[in-house]
Formats: C-alpha cells, structure tokens, sequence
C-alpha cells in the first residue's frame, strides 16, 4: 500500500491529480454544476492524457463503449434534425464528458483497486456519512449544519438547500457506502445496522420516487452479498418497513406525502399505476412527453426542447387533472424523455446499452461477486424502472451520479 502511494507521488502525476479529483467529486455535487462540469473536465482531459501517454487505448475496445460513442454522435446529428439546434447542441457534445468519465472511473478502478478502494471509496463514503448526518440534523433542529433550510417542510435539502435533489444523491451512493463499510469492517451486523439507518434517512428526506428506489435496491443488495443469513436479512427488512411506517403514521408530513399523494391514489385507482397517474402533475407531463412522441416518432424533437413546446394548447388533455401544469423543463422520467427528445432510434440505441451493459456485468459479476459492482448494477436497474419520476439523465447533476456508478458496473482485474 505504501511502496503504490510512493509510485504516485514520485512518479504517477496524472493519476495522482486525478484520484484528487475522484475524491472531491462528490463534495462539487453538493456545490453546483460549474463546480461539477469543472472537475469533470479537467479529470476527462488528464485521463485522456493519461491513457495516450501509456499508449493504453485498449482500455476503448469493448462493445459497450464503441455503443456509448455512437449515442454520442446521434444525439448531435438529432441536434441538427431537432426543433430548436441552438438548444441541443450544446448539451448533446457535452455529453461525451460523462462517458470519458465513466470510462475513467472504470480505467482507475481496476488498475488499481486496492488504491481505489481504501482512498477513492472510502472518502466518498465519509462524505455520505456526513450527509446522513447532516440529514439527521436537519430532521431535528429544521436546519442544517450550515443553516439551509428547505422550502418544504415536508422535505430535507441538506447542503443543496434550495434544490430538493438530495435523494438523488442519496440514492447514487447509498450502496457504495454499505459496501465499503461491509468490506471495512467484514461485519454482517454493522451492515445491518447502517442498512436500516439508511433507508429511514431517505424515507426522511421526502422524495418519493428515490426513496422508491432505495426501497427496491437496499433488500436485493442484502439478499445478493452472500448466499446466508436469510432469516437475519428477513428480520432487518422487516424491522426496517415497521420503523418506517412508524414514521409516516406518525408524522402528518409524511403521511400526506408517502400515503395520501403516493398509496392511497393507487389504491383508488384499484392498483392500476397508469390510471393513478391522471391525479398527479408528473402524470401530465407523461402524457405530453408520449403526445409529443407520437408525433415525432423516429427522431423525436431533440435534447431540451421538451420545455418549449410541452405548453403547447393541442397537448391540453382534460382527462389528466393537472394538465395545464403540463409545461415543463422535462417529462420527469427517462424513458418519456428519450422517447419524446430522441425518438425511437434513440430509445431503441440507449435500450441496446442498459441491456448490453446489465447482462454483461452480471456475467462477471457471477465470477467476481465484487461488491462495487454489484452496487452498481442494482442501482443502474433502479434508475431504469419505469413509470417512477426522475430528474432529467442529462443535466449534469443526474447524469454525474448515474456515469459514477456506472464507471463501477465492470471489474476485471488488470
């Protein structure tokens, strides 16, 4: 471990910059996105340099990257074909940071994993714990340690404190978390422990959607990272859903957003999510998004420009209660937004990635059984469920969560 931080600093300049910069990562998600694009451009320029200095371009030839690039360069011809180009085109080449990015991520990861491990994940992991207790914080005092407080009092900012996104970033790096901790401490119960301290955290924090997700992936990874202890991971489950319960019967802010706007709809509805969505304002923004994609069916209207025509009077549809709410920066779920922005091309083309990428790594996630990896698995097919409202997969906040975790989806061993 020495003799490899020795090589580092005498020798290896880039690549300690550039762990650096892993390192601060999380904390410029909690900044802004100039400090974000910032970092991420300067790590994709020295990896960049990096990898052509050690003549490593090896490191491009899988399939799911050469698939990554030709996103990359449909989503700039769609920018020309698109309603507005001055709109799209920006963000469309910006996207290739996130993919050198991801690559990057994945490059360092297994070249050098023990480094990576005991230095990246370990402060980004830090970092989340101050979050939880930053979190934990505001629940008590209705500020945080910085003195933000939010604008919903049924809701927790943290350090974002006028953005209501910190689920988000709980959700991206809860399991990276566990993980480290599980493998720091080689300790069921204290997995156990923090699983439940996590999981009512984000059912504190008051996004729904996330909390969704975090109540999907935080079972599986429990089940999945050893084949033992099955009535132990029953009971923390089940200890885990009666505290949190406890909470929203308990508490007339949670009750009113996780039973009266989120199960009680459904139950109306007779369990039939599409119909429940016609009394909620992101079923409205569906319903444009899939209007819009009917009429721009093979290319859609191109990157960020749902915003300017999601207002448009022929998308008004009396049957969805907040329709005239439905103008909107995006549709608020994924799969609408590539749908709407990108056509069926673009759709069929990011459908082939997830797919690819997922059955993949479960390959080598079967031989493996690295942790990381399967954390990162579990959250990419999260993110990817449909129907759950979502921040939009290419603004920078969003998209840097999601290539960090996907930058851990394959290990092999260098």
């Amino acid at each position: 471990m020495l003799n490899l931080q020795r090589n580092f600093i005498n020798n290896e300049y880039i690549v300690s910059l550039n762990f650096i910069l892993l390192m601060f990562l999380p904390v410029s998600l909690l900044i802004g996105s100039a400090v974000i694009n910032f970092v991420i451009i300067l790590f994709d320029i020295l990896f960049l340099i990096d990898v052509i200095k050690k003549k490593e371009k090896q490191i491009f030839n899988e399939k799911h990257i050469y698939l990554l690039f030709i996103i990359w360069f449909y989503l700039i011809i769609n920018s020309f074909i698109g309603i507005d180009f001055e709109s799209s085109i920006v963000r469309s080449i910006g996207f290739i940071r996130f993919v050198i990015l991801a690559i990057g991520i994945n490059y360092y990861f297994r070249k050098y994993y023990d480094y990576f491990l005991y230095n990246i994940i370990k402060i980004w992991s830090l970092i989340f714990i101050v979050v939880t207790l930053d979190l934990i914080f505001e629940t008590t005092l209705g500020f945080n340690l910085t003195g933000n407080i939010s604008p919903d009092k049924g809701r927790l900012s943290s350090f974002l404190g006028e953005e209501l996104k910190i689920g988000n970033y709980y959700f991206g790096f809860i399991l990276i978390t566990l993980s480290y901790l599980l493998l720091k401490f080689k300790n069921n119960y204290i997995l156990y422990l923090f699983s439940i301290i996590f999981i009512i955290i984000a059912l504190l924090i008051g996004e729904r959607s996330n909390f969704l997700k975090v109540l999907f992936i935080l079972p599986l990874f429990l089940f999945f990272f050893e084949n033992k202890n099955f009535l132990k991971k029953i009971f923390v489950i089940f200890i885990s859903v009666s505290i949190l319960f406890t909470i929203v019967y308990s508490n007339n802010n949670y009750k009113t957003r996780f039973w009266e706007m989120l199960l009680e709809p459904l139950i109306q509805a007779k369990l039939n999510p599409i119909e429940s969505l016609k009394t909620k304002m992101h079923g409205a923004h569906y319903d444009t998004a899939i209007q819009i994609f009917v009429e721009n069916k093979l290319s859609g209207i191109g990157l960020k420009n749902f915003r300017k025509i999601s207002g448009d009077a022929k998308y008004k549809n009396t049957n969805y209660q907040y329709t005239d709410y439905r103008q909107t920066t995006h549709p608020h779920q994924m799969h609408f937004e590539i749908l709407s922005e990108l056509g069926l091309i673009g759709y069929i083309l990011f459908g082939l990635f997830f797919y690819m990428s997922i059955s993949n790594s479960l390959k080598i996630y079967i031989k493996s059984k690295n942790l990381f990896q399967l954390s990162s698995m579990l959250f990419i097919i999260a993110t990817i469920i449909p129907l759950l409202p979502s921040g939009s997969f290419f603004t920078t906040y969003t998209a840097s969560i999601f290539w960090i975790n996907y930058g851990l989806l394959f290990y092999k061993k260098s």
